[in-house]
């Protein structure tokens, strides 16, 4: 060790020299720009950022500590006020350094971070040099939590979203290098595997986090007993999910961490989990882990520089699929560039370097969930150029991660793997010019209230979470936080997002469900699900209309003569006996079709009517029920086939994976197996 001190002192100063003569260039470049802000000397630059910097070293950590709960709040915006506030008296110390106002000071201290971001990312440095990161390495050692041991730890990403075919094209395009790398090299093997029907997160990550994801039957259902509709990205309905299929030996269970993920895998501890955040027995997330983010004075103000550019990118790029006429599309509205921005890059950045911080302490096991690609992909399209731009941007960070664990106090083994993918395609509402409720309410007769739960995107969980743990609190950023966004909030956290606001389902006698391409219709009138034989009694010619609707490529009840079947427009699958007449209606859909879908017919709180919209094999193409591009919940396409990444020498240990569940009992496995103490 000692003979390496050397070096890596060198190394630091170095960067530290690199690092403030950017700075002074950016200081003496903005005294040009900026009226209101000026230097005597170029001296005074230099004595500026060596200012600033000494007091951001000495103090900002001493700070942060009473501050971490704002700095969360805000996003970490405290830290551009905090270096406003140095700018400020910086000019008092009579070094020729004259800010005329605060404003002055605060564009001073935006334009130094994005001059400094734009020249370092040229320049290719990594933070693995830089003071602040050997300080988070040094506080993850003396961590509480910190361990030595020379048994491999064993880190699981989770790319939301992500298909193996778009893998394979992401690596084959070169926008993914790092896992590129490790194919080619031969340290890594891919694979696909099925996850069923649903195709969505709850579904897939209880499965895999828990070994059980029954009675879960899309992203959203409605439960006839209680009169309850789940929304699964909820922080409520998220924690009585995890309550229902947590038997306390999830895969994460005791030494584990879970950050940015919907449940916890029975995690000791978590960042950025909703279901953490719904389950007061359990309390919010650990805060101390964000504390390694914010403790880097240009990690924020970095972000939020990134995250400007990204809502330009977006401005830009909706624009471009306008005039160019791209189809499918969406609008790409204002709530999606907000959140588009904070998912691509806020919470992916803070997700990673959570994450750094647990493997330089020596997690034994750590489950993430990045979801910056299926943000995109739902709203431009699961191939398109930025979709892609945002894989090579999260290969970028878990090169980061990867880097950091050449610096752990043990060995870590790295999995990546998806947990569903997306299937593209114009809308049901776009090529039929009706949704699915209202197709429903024109079937039926009478005036039945047909009322529908149908959402665009799952995504801000993961920012409604961050907000709502840092929100509760006493103090004064808990309490302004609560009254600034008192119209959002609902059940004590905080809700964003164009799909905040529940149904009224109270005098509704038909609830139509949709999850992607997947639709669940219920009967509010009858406690059970009804029986094909109720359904065609009480509402004639719907079972026919649907059937015979051109968006729609199956439905699925159940008959008391003959148990579940699936029907199509030229066919019938009896699922019980797997006797088909005519063209079967799950042709197509994948050899295991049958076998999720008489798995689901199980659940008690499964829809009286499911439908899966039309698919189009030869375009790989399906409806959505949703006004998203890219869709996943139902059959049809790649939504189905998620991948999993692992070390080549493991590979004879990895069967063909059918279903999360199977896919758990391997992680188990290789948990055990791999890492243990």
């Amino acid at each position: 060790m000692k003979s390496d001190a050397g070096p890596r002192i060198r190394q630091l100063i170095q960067r530290i020299l690199l690092v403030w003569g950017i700075d002074v260039l950016a200081l003496l470049l903005l005294a040009q720009l900026i009226p209101g802000l000026s230097l005597e000397t170029a001296i005074s630059a230099v004595l500026t950022i060596a200012f600033l910097g000494l007091l951001n070293a000495l103090v900002r950590p001493l700070f942060l500590r009473f501050t971490l709960r704002f700095a969360v709040m805000t996003f970490g915006l405290s830290t551009l006020v905090g270096n406003t506030g140095l700018f400020m008296l910086i000019s008092e110390l009579g070094i020729g350094l004259e800010v005329t106002n605060v404003g002055i000071a605060f564009a001073t201290a935006l334009g130094l971070v994005a001059i400094n971001t734009i020249l370092i990312s040229l320049l290719a440095l990594n933070d693995e040099d830089s003071f602040y990161y050997r300080l988070v390495r040094y506080q993850a050692r003396r961590s509480a939590y910190s361990v030595d041991s020379n048994e491999p730890g064993l880190i699981f990403l989770e790319i939301d979203g992500l298909a193996a075919p778009v893998l394979h094209q992401a690596i084959r395009d070169g926008y993914m290098p790092m896992l590129t790398k490790w194919v080619r090299s031969g340290t890594h093997h891919i694979v696909s595997w099925d996850c069923g029907v649903p195709s969505q997160t709850s579904s897939s990550q209880a499965g895999i986090l828990y070994g059980s994801n029954f009675d879960i039957p899309a992203f959203r259902w409605y439960e006839k007993d209680t009169q309850r509709l789940f929304v699964s990205d909820r922080p409520k309905d998220a924690a009585d999910i995890e309550e229902r299929v947590s038997t306390g030996t999830g895969l994460l269970n005791a030494s584990g961490f879970s950050v940015g993920n919907l449940l916890s895998g029975d995690a000791g501890r978590s960042a950025l989990t909703v279901s953490i955040m719904g389950s007061g027995e359990r309390g919010g997330s650990d805060r101390s882990a964000f504390y390694r983010y914010y403790v880097n004075p240009y990690n924020f103000p970095r972000t939020l520089v990134l995250m400007l550019w990204e809502i330009l990118l977006e401005v830009w790029q909706g624009r471009r699929q306008r005039l160019r006429d791209v189809e499918p599309r969406v609008s790409r509205r204002l709530s999606f560039v907000l959140l588009r921005a904070a998912s691509t890059v806020a919470l992916r950045d803070m997700s990673i370097y959570i994450l750094m911080g647990e493997v330089l302490r020596g997690v034994r096991v750590a489950y993430a969930t990045l979801v910056g690609y299926d943000v995109l992909a739902h709203h431009a399209g699961i191939t398109r150029r930025e979709t892609m731009n945002a894989l090579y941007d999260l290969d970028h960070q878990i090169a980061r991660l990867v880097r950091a664990a050449e610096h752990a106090p043990r060995p870590y083994n790295f999995v990546i793997l998806s947990d569903h993918g997306q299937s593209q395609g114009a809308t049901f509402y776009q090529r039929y010019g009706l949704t699915l409720e209202q197709l429903v309410q024109s079937l039926l007769q009478g005036d039945l209230q047909v009322q529908a739960s149908i959402g665009e995107d799952e995504s801000w969980a993961h920012l409604n979470q961050l907000l709502s743990d840092a929100a509760q609190t006493e103090k004064l950023s808990g309490r302004a936080a609560r009254r600034a966004l008192r119209r959002r909030v609902r059940d004590g956290q905080i809700e964003l997002g164009p799909d905040h606001k529940r149904p009224q389902l109270e005098q509704a006698k038909v609830v139509v469900c949709a999850s992607g391409n997947l639709g669940l219709v219920y009967f509010t009138d009858w406690l059970e699900r009804m029986s094909l034989e109720e359904i065609e009694a009480n509402y004639p010619g719907l079972i026919e209309g649907l059937v015979g609707h051109e968006g729609i490529g199956f439905l699925m009840v159940h008959s008391r003569q003959h148990g579940p079947i699936v029907m199509g427009k030229s066919g019938i699958h009896y699922l019980e006996n797997e006797h088909v007449e005519g063209t079967d209606p799950l042709k197509n859909l994948g050899i295991n079709a049958a076998n999720h879908l008489r798995c689901m017919d199980s659940f008690p709180h499964i829809g009286d009517i499911v439908v899966n919209s039309m698919y189009d094999p030869a375009t790989e193409e399906v409806a959505a029920f949703e006004e998203l591009v890219g869709s996943h919940g139902g059959l049809g396409g790649q939504q189905t086939e998620p991948f999993l990444m692992f070390p080549s020498e493991w590979e004879e240990e990895c069967p063909q994976i059918v279903g999360a569940i199977e896919m758990h009992e391997l992680l188990k496995r290789w948990l055990r197996h791999r890492s243990s103490e």
